[in-house]
């Protein structure tokens, strides 16, 4: 099972950990709901899904009631169960984020608190995932195209991490690359060359 500690730096004097498990949150196909679990020191969270879309290589977040969260406020450490409210048959990946924003509990008069937020990538996988990634590189720009059904997690580019998803369908241009180089994904690692 996948771990993460989260650490936040909220501030340039304020740090927070919290371990959150699985990540990402993965409904498999025919499942309908998924569990996990976060550890805090007793925080209290109120929990939403948005939808996740990506337009122009950048993340939009949109209201949703596709799936749904319980409970919507938790006491930490709290498992919550994240549901899919139609079982139908899905031929390309829906991808969310499951939001969970701090609750001040305890306000003190004249006390600035700093407040945890935390985004966590949901996603509900078809009924028959086909994983498709193409490089093309020109004039030390790469660009990273997903023409499958499914995510792929960007892990770095060569030497360099850069965390970041690409949704099915979507692409992600990166400039400045080397002129030959690797790609490590969560799927494997893809070689590209600059024309």
């Amino acid at each position: 099972m996948n771990k993460l500690i989260a650490s936040m730096m909220l501030s340039s004097v304020a740090a927070f950990a919290l371990q959150i498990y699985p990540i990402p949150v993965v409904l498999e196909h025919g499942k309908k709901y998924r569990e996990f679990v976060i550890d805090d020191d007793s925080g209290k969270y109120q929990v939403y899904l948005k939808k996740w879309t990506q337009k122009n290589g950048e993340d939009v977040l949109q209201y949703t009631k596709e799936v749904v969260a319980y409970p919507k406020i938790i006491q930490a450490p709290k498992k919550i169960k994240v549901y899919k409210k139609r079982s139908n048959l899905i031929p390309t990946e829906q991808a969310y984020r499951l939001i969970l924003k701090e609750l001040n509990i305890n306000p003190v008069e004249g006390e600035t608190k700093v407040l945890k937020t935390l985004s966590i990538p949901v996603f509900i996988s078809p009924s028959s995932p086909n994983p498709l990634l193409e490089l093309e590189c020109k004039q030390s720009t790469l660009k990273l195209i997903n023409r499958g059904n499914t995510h792929f997690k960007i892990l770095s580019i060569n030497e360099d991490k850069a965390v970041s998803y690409i949704l099915p369908n979507h692409i992600k241009e990166v400039k400045h690359v080397k002129k030959d180089g690797t790609v490590h994904t969560n799927r494997g690692d893809y070689k590209y060359q600059c024309k």
